[in-house]
């Protein structure tokens, strides 16, 4: 038989840790958010942003719809060209969504009732399963017919790529970001526009 006494843990420790605890949560920083217009530009460092983006997109929308190749395919054809977005290729170390810049484009070419748009690849997967549904569930003069999609004329194709320099102290960084956007007919894989935005930032450290 144990005849050691038991020893009873003095409290001590333990209300010293629930006052250290009371006192980070009591200097812990507070957070205020402020609600700013979404078309103001706001560079927290020098990586691309959503005003890059905006950038991007109304200068390749203005060049698309002044250049000639919708005018030459209504000419020949006698209606709008239907386009479709493919990818746009990210090659710079930064994370990019390019659907900030690829949708706004589709929207304003869409909205220009210039060019038409069917649904780019990663989303017919969702498209092609409703209508398969639709087959079973919805009633006969609602059931879009299966194999009839509209095919694109074009398809636009993109690559993002940036240069970054830094000065010798390092104090100071340059930050060059390029965006290509090509048109190209899928038939024959002829380019019919190209489309170009440069951004260049200067970072500095104070």
């Amino acid at each position: 038989m144990n005849n050691t006494p038991c020893t009873r843990t003095r409290p001590y420790p333990l209300i010293l840790l629930a006052g250290a605890a009371l006192n980070l949560s009591a200097c812990a920083p507070t957070r205020e958010v402020t609600r700013v217009d979404p078309s103001a530009q706001t560079d927290v460092d020098y990586r691309f942003n959503d005003t890059d983006a905006r950038v991007v997109y109304e200068s390749m929308v203005n060049d698309t719809l002044y250049r000639k190749w919708i005018d030459r395919f209504q000419a020949t054809n006698s209606r709008a060209p239907v386009v479709v977005v493919g990818p746009v290729r990210n090659d710079t170390q930064d994370y990019i969504d390019t659907k900030l810049f690829t949708t706004e484009f589709e929207r304003e070419l869409i909205n220009s009732d210039r060019v038409r748009f069917v649904a780019m690849r990663e989303q017919r997967g969702d498209v092609r399963e409703e209508r398969a549904q639709g087959q079973e569930w919805s009633r006969p003069e609602t059931r879009k017919q299966m194999k009839y999609e509209l095919g694109a004329d074009f398809i636009i194709l993109g690559r993002i790529g940036d240069n970054k320099e830094r000065s010798l102290d390092g104090r100071t960084l340059v930050n060059f970001y390029q965006v290509n956007l090509e048109m190209v007919d899928l038939e024959s894989n002829e380019k019919v526009w190209i489309g170009t935005s440069k951004i260049k930032k200067i970072s500095r450290d104070r």
